[in-house]
């Protein structure tokens, strides 16, 4: 089977480019896959070309940019897959309207074209607080709240969540979505908890996920006379560059503040800290984060949100809730959680033993199941009658 995923990719520092990453590697490792190649966004100093992780990496797209579609298409004709994957998150080919909805027709042309063609979409505006992730009233939020539509035309829509699932097939009478939980990176493991009690924030922020929550939280905790130790990791949300420059100085982070983390370095992080805590004030789908932490094998206490209780209820997981925003919240169950270590002790088992049928075997094994089921499709597929991409690439002024 030849694969073409159409994703971010590192060195782009979003969650989604992780998983993309994360996902292409493992599938170019199983034994039924001929190639993988990846279709990434361009990035500064970065090859155009080149095999990374047993990847062909093409960076062919730029964020909001008008000719992605064609760009997209014209890749995706060259490279002559058996399947076209989408990885994809709503802003994904960018913020301005005229760009994010020419990259999210794209999966929609590649079908057109005859290639079998599959979309992970990790977010559903309708179902997320846009307005607490930045999106005001306007052109782009309406475009938003449209991509489930156009994407829906794709062969197969997977998403990472049961009540998305539910509500693209009673809002949408959509028939072709499955759900593939997320999974985790990498096989379940356990380290030791530090011998100092250590709070880690990890991932990319925004003024929707600010750490500064949580430094308030560990202040408190502070106050009252408990040593604990903050971590923070990560980096600025693509969205909001700078915004962790501005943060560390409100919150005096500096001594907290690691940075970037690469992934070959994330188990000796997750090993520094007793506590993870993912804080965002709304949600984009699933958390990756969760899934790292608890991988790890460590405690998780997360903002109660419906996309995180949803998680927990798809995938049978135990977590911890705070009130999102709240740092007197936090401070209180932090403190709880602190406090009972039987109680981490058996969260994280449980935890565990769950990372075992939602590791990176698994989710491998769902997704060539999804892919072969196009296998009655041609291999090098032709085009259908009637239905010229370029023609409605011309029509919408792509070319």
């Amino acid at each position: 089977m030849r694969i073409c995923a159409v994703t971010a990719f590192p060195p782009s520092r979003a969650g989604i480019a992780d998983y993309g990453a994360h996902l292409a590697r493992r599938l170019a490792r199983d034994q039924r896959v001929q190639r993988v190649t990846v279709l990434a966004d361009r990035a500064p100093g970065a090859p155009r070309r080149e095999r990374a992780g047993g990847v062909d990496v093409h960076r062919v797209w730029r964020r909001d940019s008008l000719s992605t579609c064609a760009t997209l298409l014209s890749a995706v004709q060259s490279v002559r897959p058996d399947v076209v994957w989408f990885n994809l998150g709503v802003t994904m080919f960018g913020t301005r309207l005229s760009a994010a909805a020419g990259g999210l027709v794209a999966p929609l042309l590649t079908s057109m074209l005859g290639y079998r063609t599959v979309v992970t979409l990790h977010e559903l505006p309708a179902l997320t607080n846009l307005p607490a992730l930045g999106f005001r009233p306007g052109a782009l939020r309406l475009g938003l709240s449209l991509a489930p539509r156009l994407v829906l035309r794709a062969d197969l829509v997977v998403v990472t969540l049961g009540h998305y699932r539910r509500y693209l097939m009673e809002r949408h009478g959509a028939g072709n979505v499955r759900h593939i939980a997320h999974g985790a990176y990498n096989e379940p493991e356990c380290a030791d908890e530090p011998a100092q009690e250590t709070v880690l924030v990890f991932g990319t922020f925004g003024p929707h996920k600010d750490p500064g929550v949580v430094a308030e939280a560990v202040a408190r905790l502070r106050r009252r006379g408990r040593v604990v130790r903050l971590l923070v990791a990560g980096a600025d949300n693509p969205r909001y560059p700078g915004f962790m420059s501005a943060c560390r100085e409100r919150h005096g982070l500096n001594g907290s503040w690691i940075g970037y983390v690469p992934a070959e370095r994330l188990g000796a992080l997750f090993a520094r800290a007793t506590v993870v805590v993912v804080p965002p004030l709304a949600s984009t789908g699933s958390s990756g984060v969760i899934y790292r932490a608890m991988s790890h094998g460590r405690a998780v206490l997360a903002s109660d949100l419906l996309d995180y209780r949803a998680l927990a209820q798809d995938e049978n997981l135990a977590l911890a809730w705070f009130e999102p925003g709240n740092p007197a919240d936090l401070a209180a169950a932090l403190e709880a959680l602190l406090d009972d270590r039987k109680r981490r002790q058996r969260v994280v088992q449980h935890n565990l033993e769950a990372m075992k049928r939602l590791g990176p075997a698994q989710t491998v094994e769902a997704y060539l199941a999804e892919f072969a089921n196009g296998d009655a499709r041609m291999s090098y597929p032709h085009m259908l009658p009637g239905r010229d991409p370029i023609q409605v690439l011309e029509r919408s002024g792509e070319r």
